[in-house]
């Protein structure tokens, strides 16, 4: 395209030089005018001043003469000038000059008001010049020369105004007036001269400045002259470089443009329209319709004529049209997606065209297709989050609300839609959330995430559930996006407080244990030395007792067992509440424990005068049998009843029974023990024909130390050995029933899991070794710090005469004995003075000297746990007070054939006739 362009003359750079000289010559006129009309305005003033002063001269010669006091005022008024122009001069000599003071100071001189601007004015930026400095330097004289005579006039009127005529005074001021006079008409010779000269100097500068000025506009006449005929030479030269330019301009824009005139036709087309649309030069192009050429529509059907087309539009309507959803055809008949915007073009307001610009948008298409297809994906993914996902636009109404939100909250997602988040959180948390959103969304907040938040929520219903919440904000085309991810965090609060409460039961029951310990602890010590020396004042047969005091001895050992057994069942109860009860399950013969149990109550019911049977072995136990039977004896045949449990809490379980049938029947009642075998359960059975149980006792029975009214009875109780029983059957696996009926008797009824025969043979009870069984000497060293304990194993070790006994009464005493001459056997208490048995244990193993002592725990801890710590700690076996004689005696012969045959350790036979913990 070749655009026509309109030649005119470039007229600003005369405008300009002429305007520039115009004022310069202006400025100049007006300076030099004021330049001399200050100094005529100086002149002037000179003249008032050297008036005034011949006046004052005149007036005081006068008053020295006559002494006339008019003369003297009239000498004042004549000196008004000169001291008003003084008062200017030094207002103007300050460092900030005051021009209100130096105004009034020449209107007292007697200047006219017209010209103190220009004497101000001249003062202000020329007193330092070559043309006023010496002007004022006289003036300042001048005033000086004032001054003395004013001081000396005043001085003659203090004298005549005392009425003190001096002729000589009179005759010096005529001569000092003289002086002054004669000086002072020098100096304003000199200052008149001097504004002579300034004035003729300033003229000359203004001369000057004239014409230079003149010079000045000659030349710049002259430059623009030239130029003018330059610029119309170089004119044309612009006005093609400029099309060049504008052609390059839209050659270079990424978008397409081509304009048409009003026939829509192609006038120009751009190198980006001519290769979207597949054209390679303007020529194809220029001169064709377009519409024709770029509307598929129009060119395929005849469906768009010329007229309707939008290009046409914004030419008819002369206003610009956009289209963002439009189609062009490429050269090769394809279509392509565009966004154009058409421009009307006129001239003198009469349409010559339109300039339509427009990009090739297939990327951007394809772009909003991906998003599209994101979006949907993103839905998707949003539904398929388990956490619930709410988003709320800037007005807080929920614009998203995904699968689990609506699983979460019981909504849908039509009714929540629109609404505000509040309806899904409860007023507690409402006003948090709120401040929340506020800080969020604050122009001075620095993240796009808050911190996760705990919030009440509601749900449908109502019903009110805890939610761990994460809010963050999203700058969107449509505006601000605050999306709320949302858990319903119900179950694991409930399981933190179920684990809360779980920690506060293990440290409860850390607390008890500390304190069942303690206590077990502190009873067991003089629990020993009282069924100890009990037992040995029982069985001196050197010293022995009368009747009375065997029955006296008697009564202290049996309330001592009763003191004992209420210490065990009561740590035993605790064990099992807390579930740190140790168990063994395993295949027990149901007969063997039976068996056991029975020889352990013989005793209990031949003093009772209690008859026991027991269906396996269709036998009575009379009154009058002995003590104890042999279970070996005892069995029918080969063949056990298995049942699942453990072997030793089995047994104490079967005790607890037939202890409770025999102390709760009359005498010459009856206890039947019989073992049911089923398919795959086993059955024991304890029947008394004791005095039976209401249903309002049977109601409490199993309530810890609730004896039902036996307290007030003569019968020994604990009131917890039933609680304990029961929860020994029902940890093993197995059920306790109790049937009563009062005055009849009792059923209790143990069923247990059965099992599988073992090929192992149970250990059966072994009678207690008697005092041949010792086998040789044995050096034992007990460690103890209690006299009592001390002195009571001294006394059982006589009954072993072949026992060295020796004691060390602390840790460290013990470990220098032991050093110094290693016993056999050495007993430790565990809670010694100044170290623990643990600790002492461990010395003596990593000491070579010590190592091979055998070493049992001898104390009144009895809690398993600190049973287990010890033998893993090195102890060979743990005893626990009260002392029971046959086991430590039973300890002593084990040890004693032990050392005897020269063995490090004992046999596993010989090690399971000891006690075992």
């Amino acid at each position: 395209m070749r655009a026509p362009v309109t030649q005119r003359r470039r007229s600003w750079p005369v405008a300009v030089s002429l305007g520039t000289a115009i004022t310069l010559q202006a400025s100049l006129a007006i300076f030099s005018i004021q330049v001399m009309s200050a100094v005529r305005s100086y002149s002037n003033g000179e003249s008032l001043y050297s008036k005034g002063q011949k006046d004052a001269q005149i007036h005081l010669l006068d008053y020295a003469e006559f002494g006339h006091e008019e003369d003297y005022q009239a000498f004042m008024r004549a000196l008004a000038a000169p001291l008003g122009d003084r008062v200017a001069r030094e207002a103007m000599d300050l460092p900030r000059p005051d021009y209100e003071r130096a105004r009034a100071g020449f209107l007292a001189g007697g200047n006219h008001p017209d010209d103190i601007d220009g004497l101000i004015w001249m003062y202000r930026w020329f007193h330092d010049s070559r043309l006023m400095a010496g002007a004022i330097a006289s003036w300042r004289e001048g005033d000086v020369a004032i001054d003395e005579m004013k001081k000396l006039a005043e001085s003659l009127h203090s004298s005549l105004h005392n009425g003190q005529r001096d002729p000589r005074l009179v005759t010096e001021v005529r001569a000092q007036a003289s002086r002054i006079n004669t000086r002072l008409t020098g100096l304003e010779q000199r200052f008149a001269d001097q504004l002579a000269t300034a004035s003729r100097e300033a003229q000359r500068w203004v001369i000057g400045m004239n014409v230079a000025v003149a010079g000045l506009l000659s030349l710049i006449g002259l430059v623009i002259i030239r130029q003018s005929l330059r610029e119309r030479e170089l004119a044309e030269h612009e006005i093609q470089r400029r099309q060049n330019l504008l052609q390059q301009l839209l050659d270079s824009a990424a978008e397409g443009l081509f304009g048409v005139d009003t026939d829509g036709r192609c006038t120009f087309i751009n190198r980006s329209a001519l290769k979207m649309l597949g054209y390679r030069s303007e020529a194809e192009v220029v001169g064709r319709s377009m519409h024709e050429l770029v509307h598929p529509d129009c060119h395929r059907i005849g469906a768009w004529p010329s007229q309707a087309c939008r290009i046409d539009t914004a030419l008819q309507q002369r206003e610009a049209t956009h289209q963002s959803n439009e189609t062009f055809r490429h050269r090769d008949g394809r279509t392509f997606p565009v966004e154009y915007w058409s421009y009307p073009m006129s001239q003198d307001d009469v349409p010559i065209g339109v300039v339509v610009t427009f990009f090739d948008i297939s990327e951007r298409v394809r772009t909003q297709d991906a998003l599209r297809k994101s979006e949907v994906r993103l839905a998707k993914l949003i539904d398929a989050v388990a956490d619930a996902v709410v988003s709320m636009d800037g007005t807080g109404r929920i614009v998203i609300f995904n699968r689990s939100a609506e699983r979460i909250f019981q909504r849908t997602l039509a009714d929540t839609v629109g609404q505000s988040f509040s309806v899904l959180t409860a007023p507690t948390s409402s006003a948090k959330l709120a401040t929340l959103l506020q800080e969020l969304v604050r122009p001075t907040a620095t993240g796009m995430t808050a911190a996760v938040q705990e919030l009440t929520c509601v749900r449908a219903d109502g019903e009110e559930f805890p939610a761990e919440t994460t809010v963050s904000k999203l700058e969107t085309d449509q505006g601000l996006l605050m999306t709320i991810v949302l858990r319903d965090v119900s179950e694991q609060l409930a399981a933190r407080k179920e684990r809360e409460a779980r920690l506060a039961l293990e440290h409860s029951s850390r607390a008890k244990n500390h304190f069942l310990s303690r206590m077990s602890h502190e009873l067991r010590t003089p629990l020993n030395a009282v069924l100890g020396f009990a037992q040995l004042m029982n069985i001196d047969t050197g010293r022995s007792l009368d009747t009375e005091n065997r029955a006296r001895v008697k009564h202290i050992e049996r309330a001592g067992v009763h003191l004992l057994a209420l210490v065990n069942d009561v740590l035993d109860l605790s064990m099992v509440e807390s579930g740190k009860l140790s168990l063994t399950l395993e295949a027990v013969d149901a007969r063997v424990v039976a068996e056991e149990a029975l020889a352990v109550v013989a005793p209990l019911a031949r003093d009772g005068g209690i008859s026991l049977e027991t269906s396996m072995t269709q036998r009575t136990i009379n009154p009058t049998a002995p003590a104890v039977v042999d279970a070996r004896v005892a069995r029918l045949d080969a063949f056990g009843v298995w049942a699942l449990a453990d072997r030793v809490r089995l047994r104490q379980v079967l005790i607890n029974l037939l202890s409770n049938a025999i102390k709760y029947n009359p005498r010459h009642g009856q206890v039947t023990l019989s073992l049911q075998p089923a398919e795959d359960r086993c059955m024991l059975t304890v029947a008394d024909t004791g005095i039976g149980m209401t249903p309002e006792q049977l109601d409490h029975l199993f309530e810890p130390f609730n004896r039902l009214g036996a307290e007030r009875s003569t019968i020994e109780g604990t009131g917890i050995g039933l609680v304990l029983t029961r929860q020994l059957v029902e940890v093993m696996g197995g059920q306790l029933r109790i049937e009563s009926t009062f005055g009849q008797g009792t059923v209790a009824t143990v069923t247990l899991p059965r099992a599988l025969a073992t090929a192992r043979s149970p250990k059966l009870p072994l009678l207690p070794a008697g005092a041949d069984g010792q086998a040789g000497p044995l050096d034992v060293l007990y460690a103890e710090d209690n006299e009592v304990n001390i002195e009571l194993m001294r006394q059982v070790t006589t009954l072993r005469p072949s026992i060295s006994f020796r004691y060390a009464t602390s840790g460290a005493e013990a470990l220098e004995i032991a050093r110094h001459q290693p016993p056999d056997l050495m007993l430790v208490d565990m809670n010694l003075g100044d170290t623990t048995g643990m600790q002492l244990a461990q010395a003596l193993r990593e000491d070579p000297a010590t190592a091979h002592v055998h070493l049992v725990a001898l104390s009144a801890d009895a809690l398993p746990g600190q049973i287990r710590d010890a033998l893993d700690g090195g102890f060979e076996n743990y005893l626990t007070k009260p002392i029971n004689f046959a086991e430590i005696l039973r300890v002593f012969d084990g040890y004693a054939r032990l050392c005897a045959a020269g063995r490090p350790s004992m046999p596993e036979e010989e090690a399971a006739q000891l006690p075992a913990h």
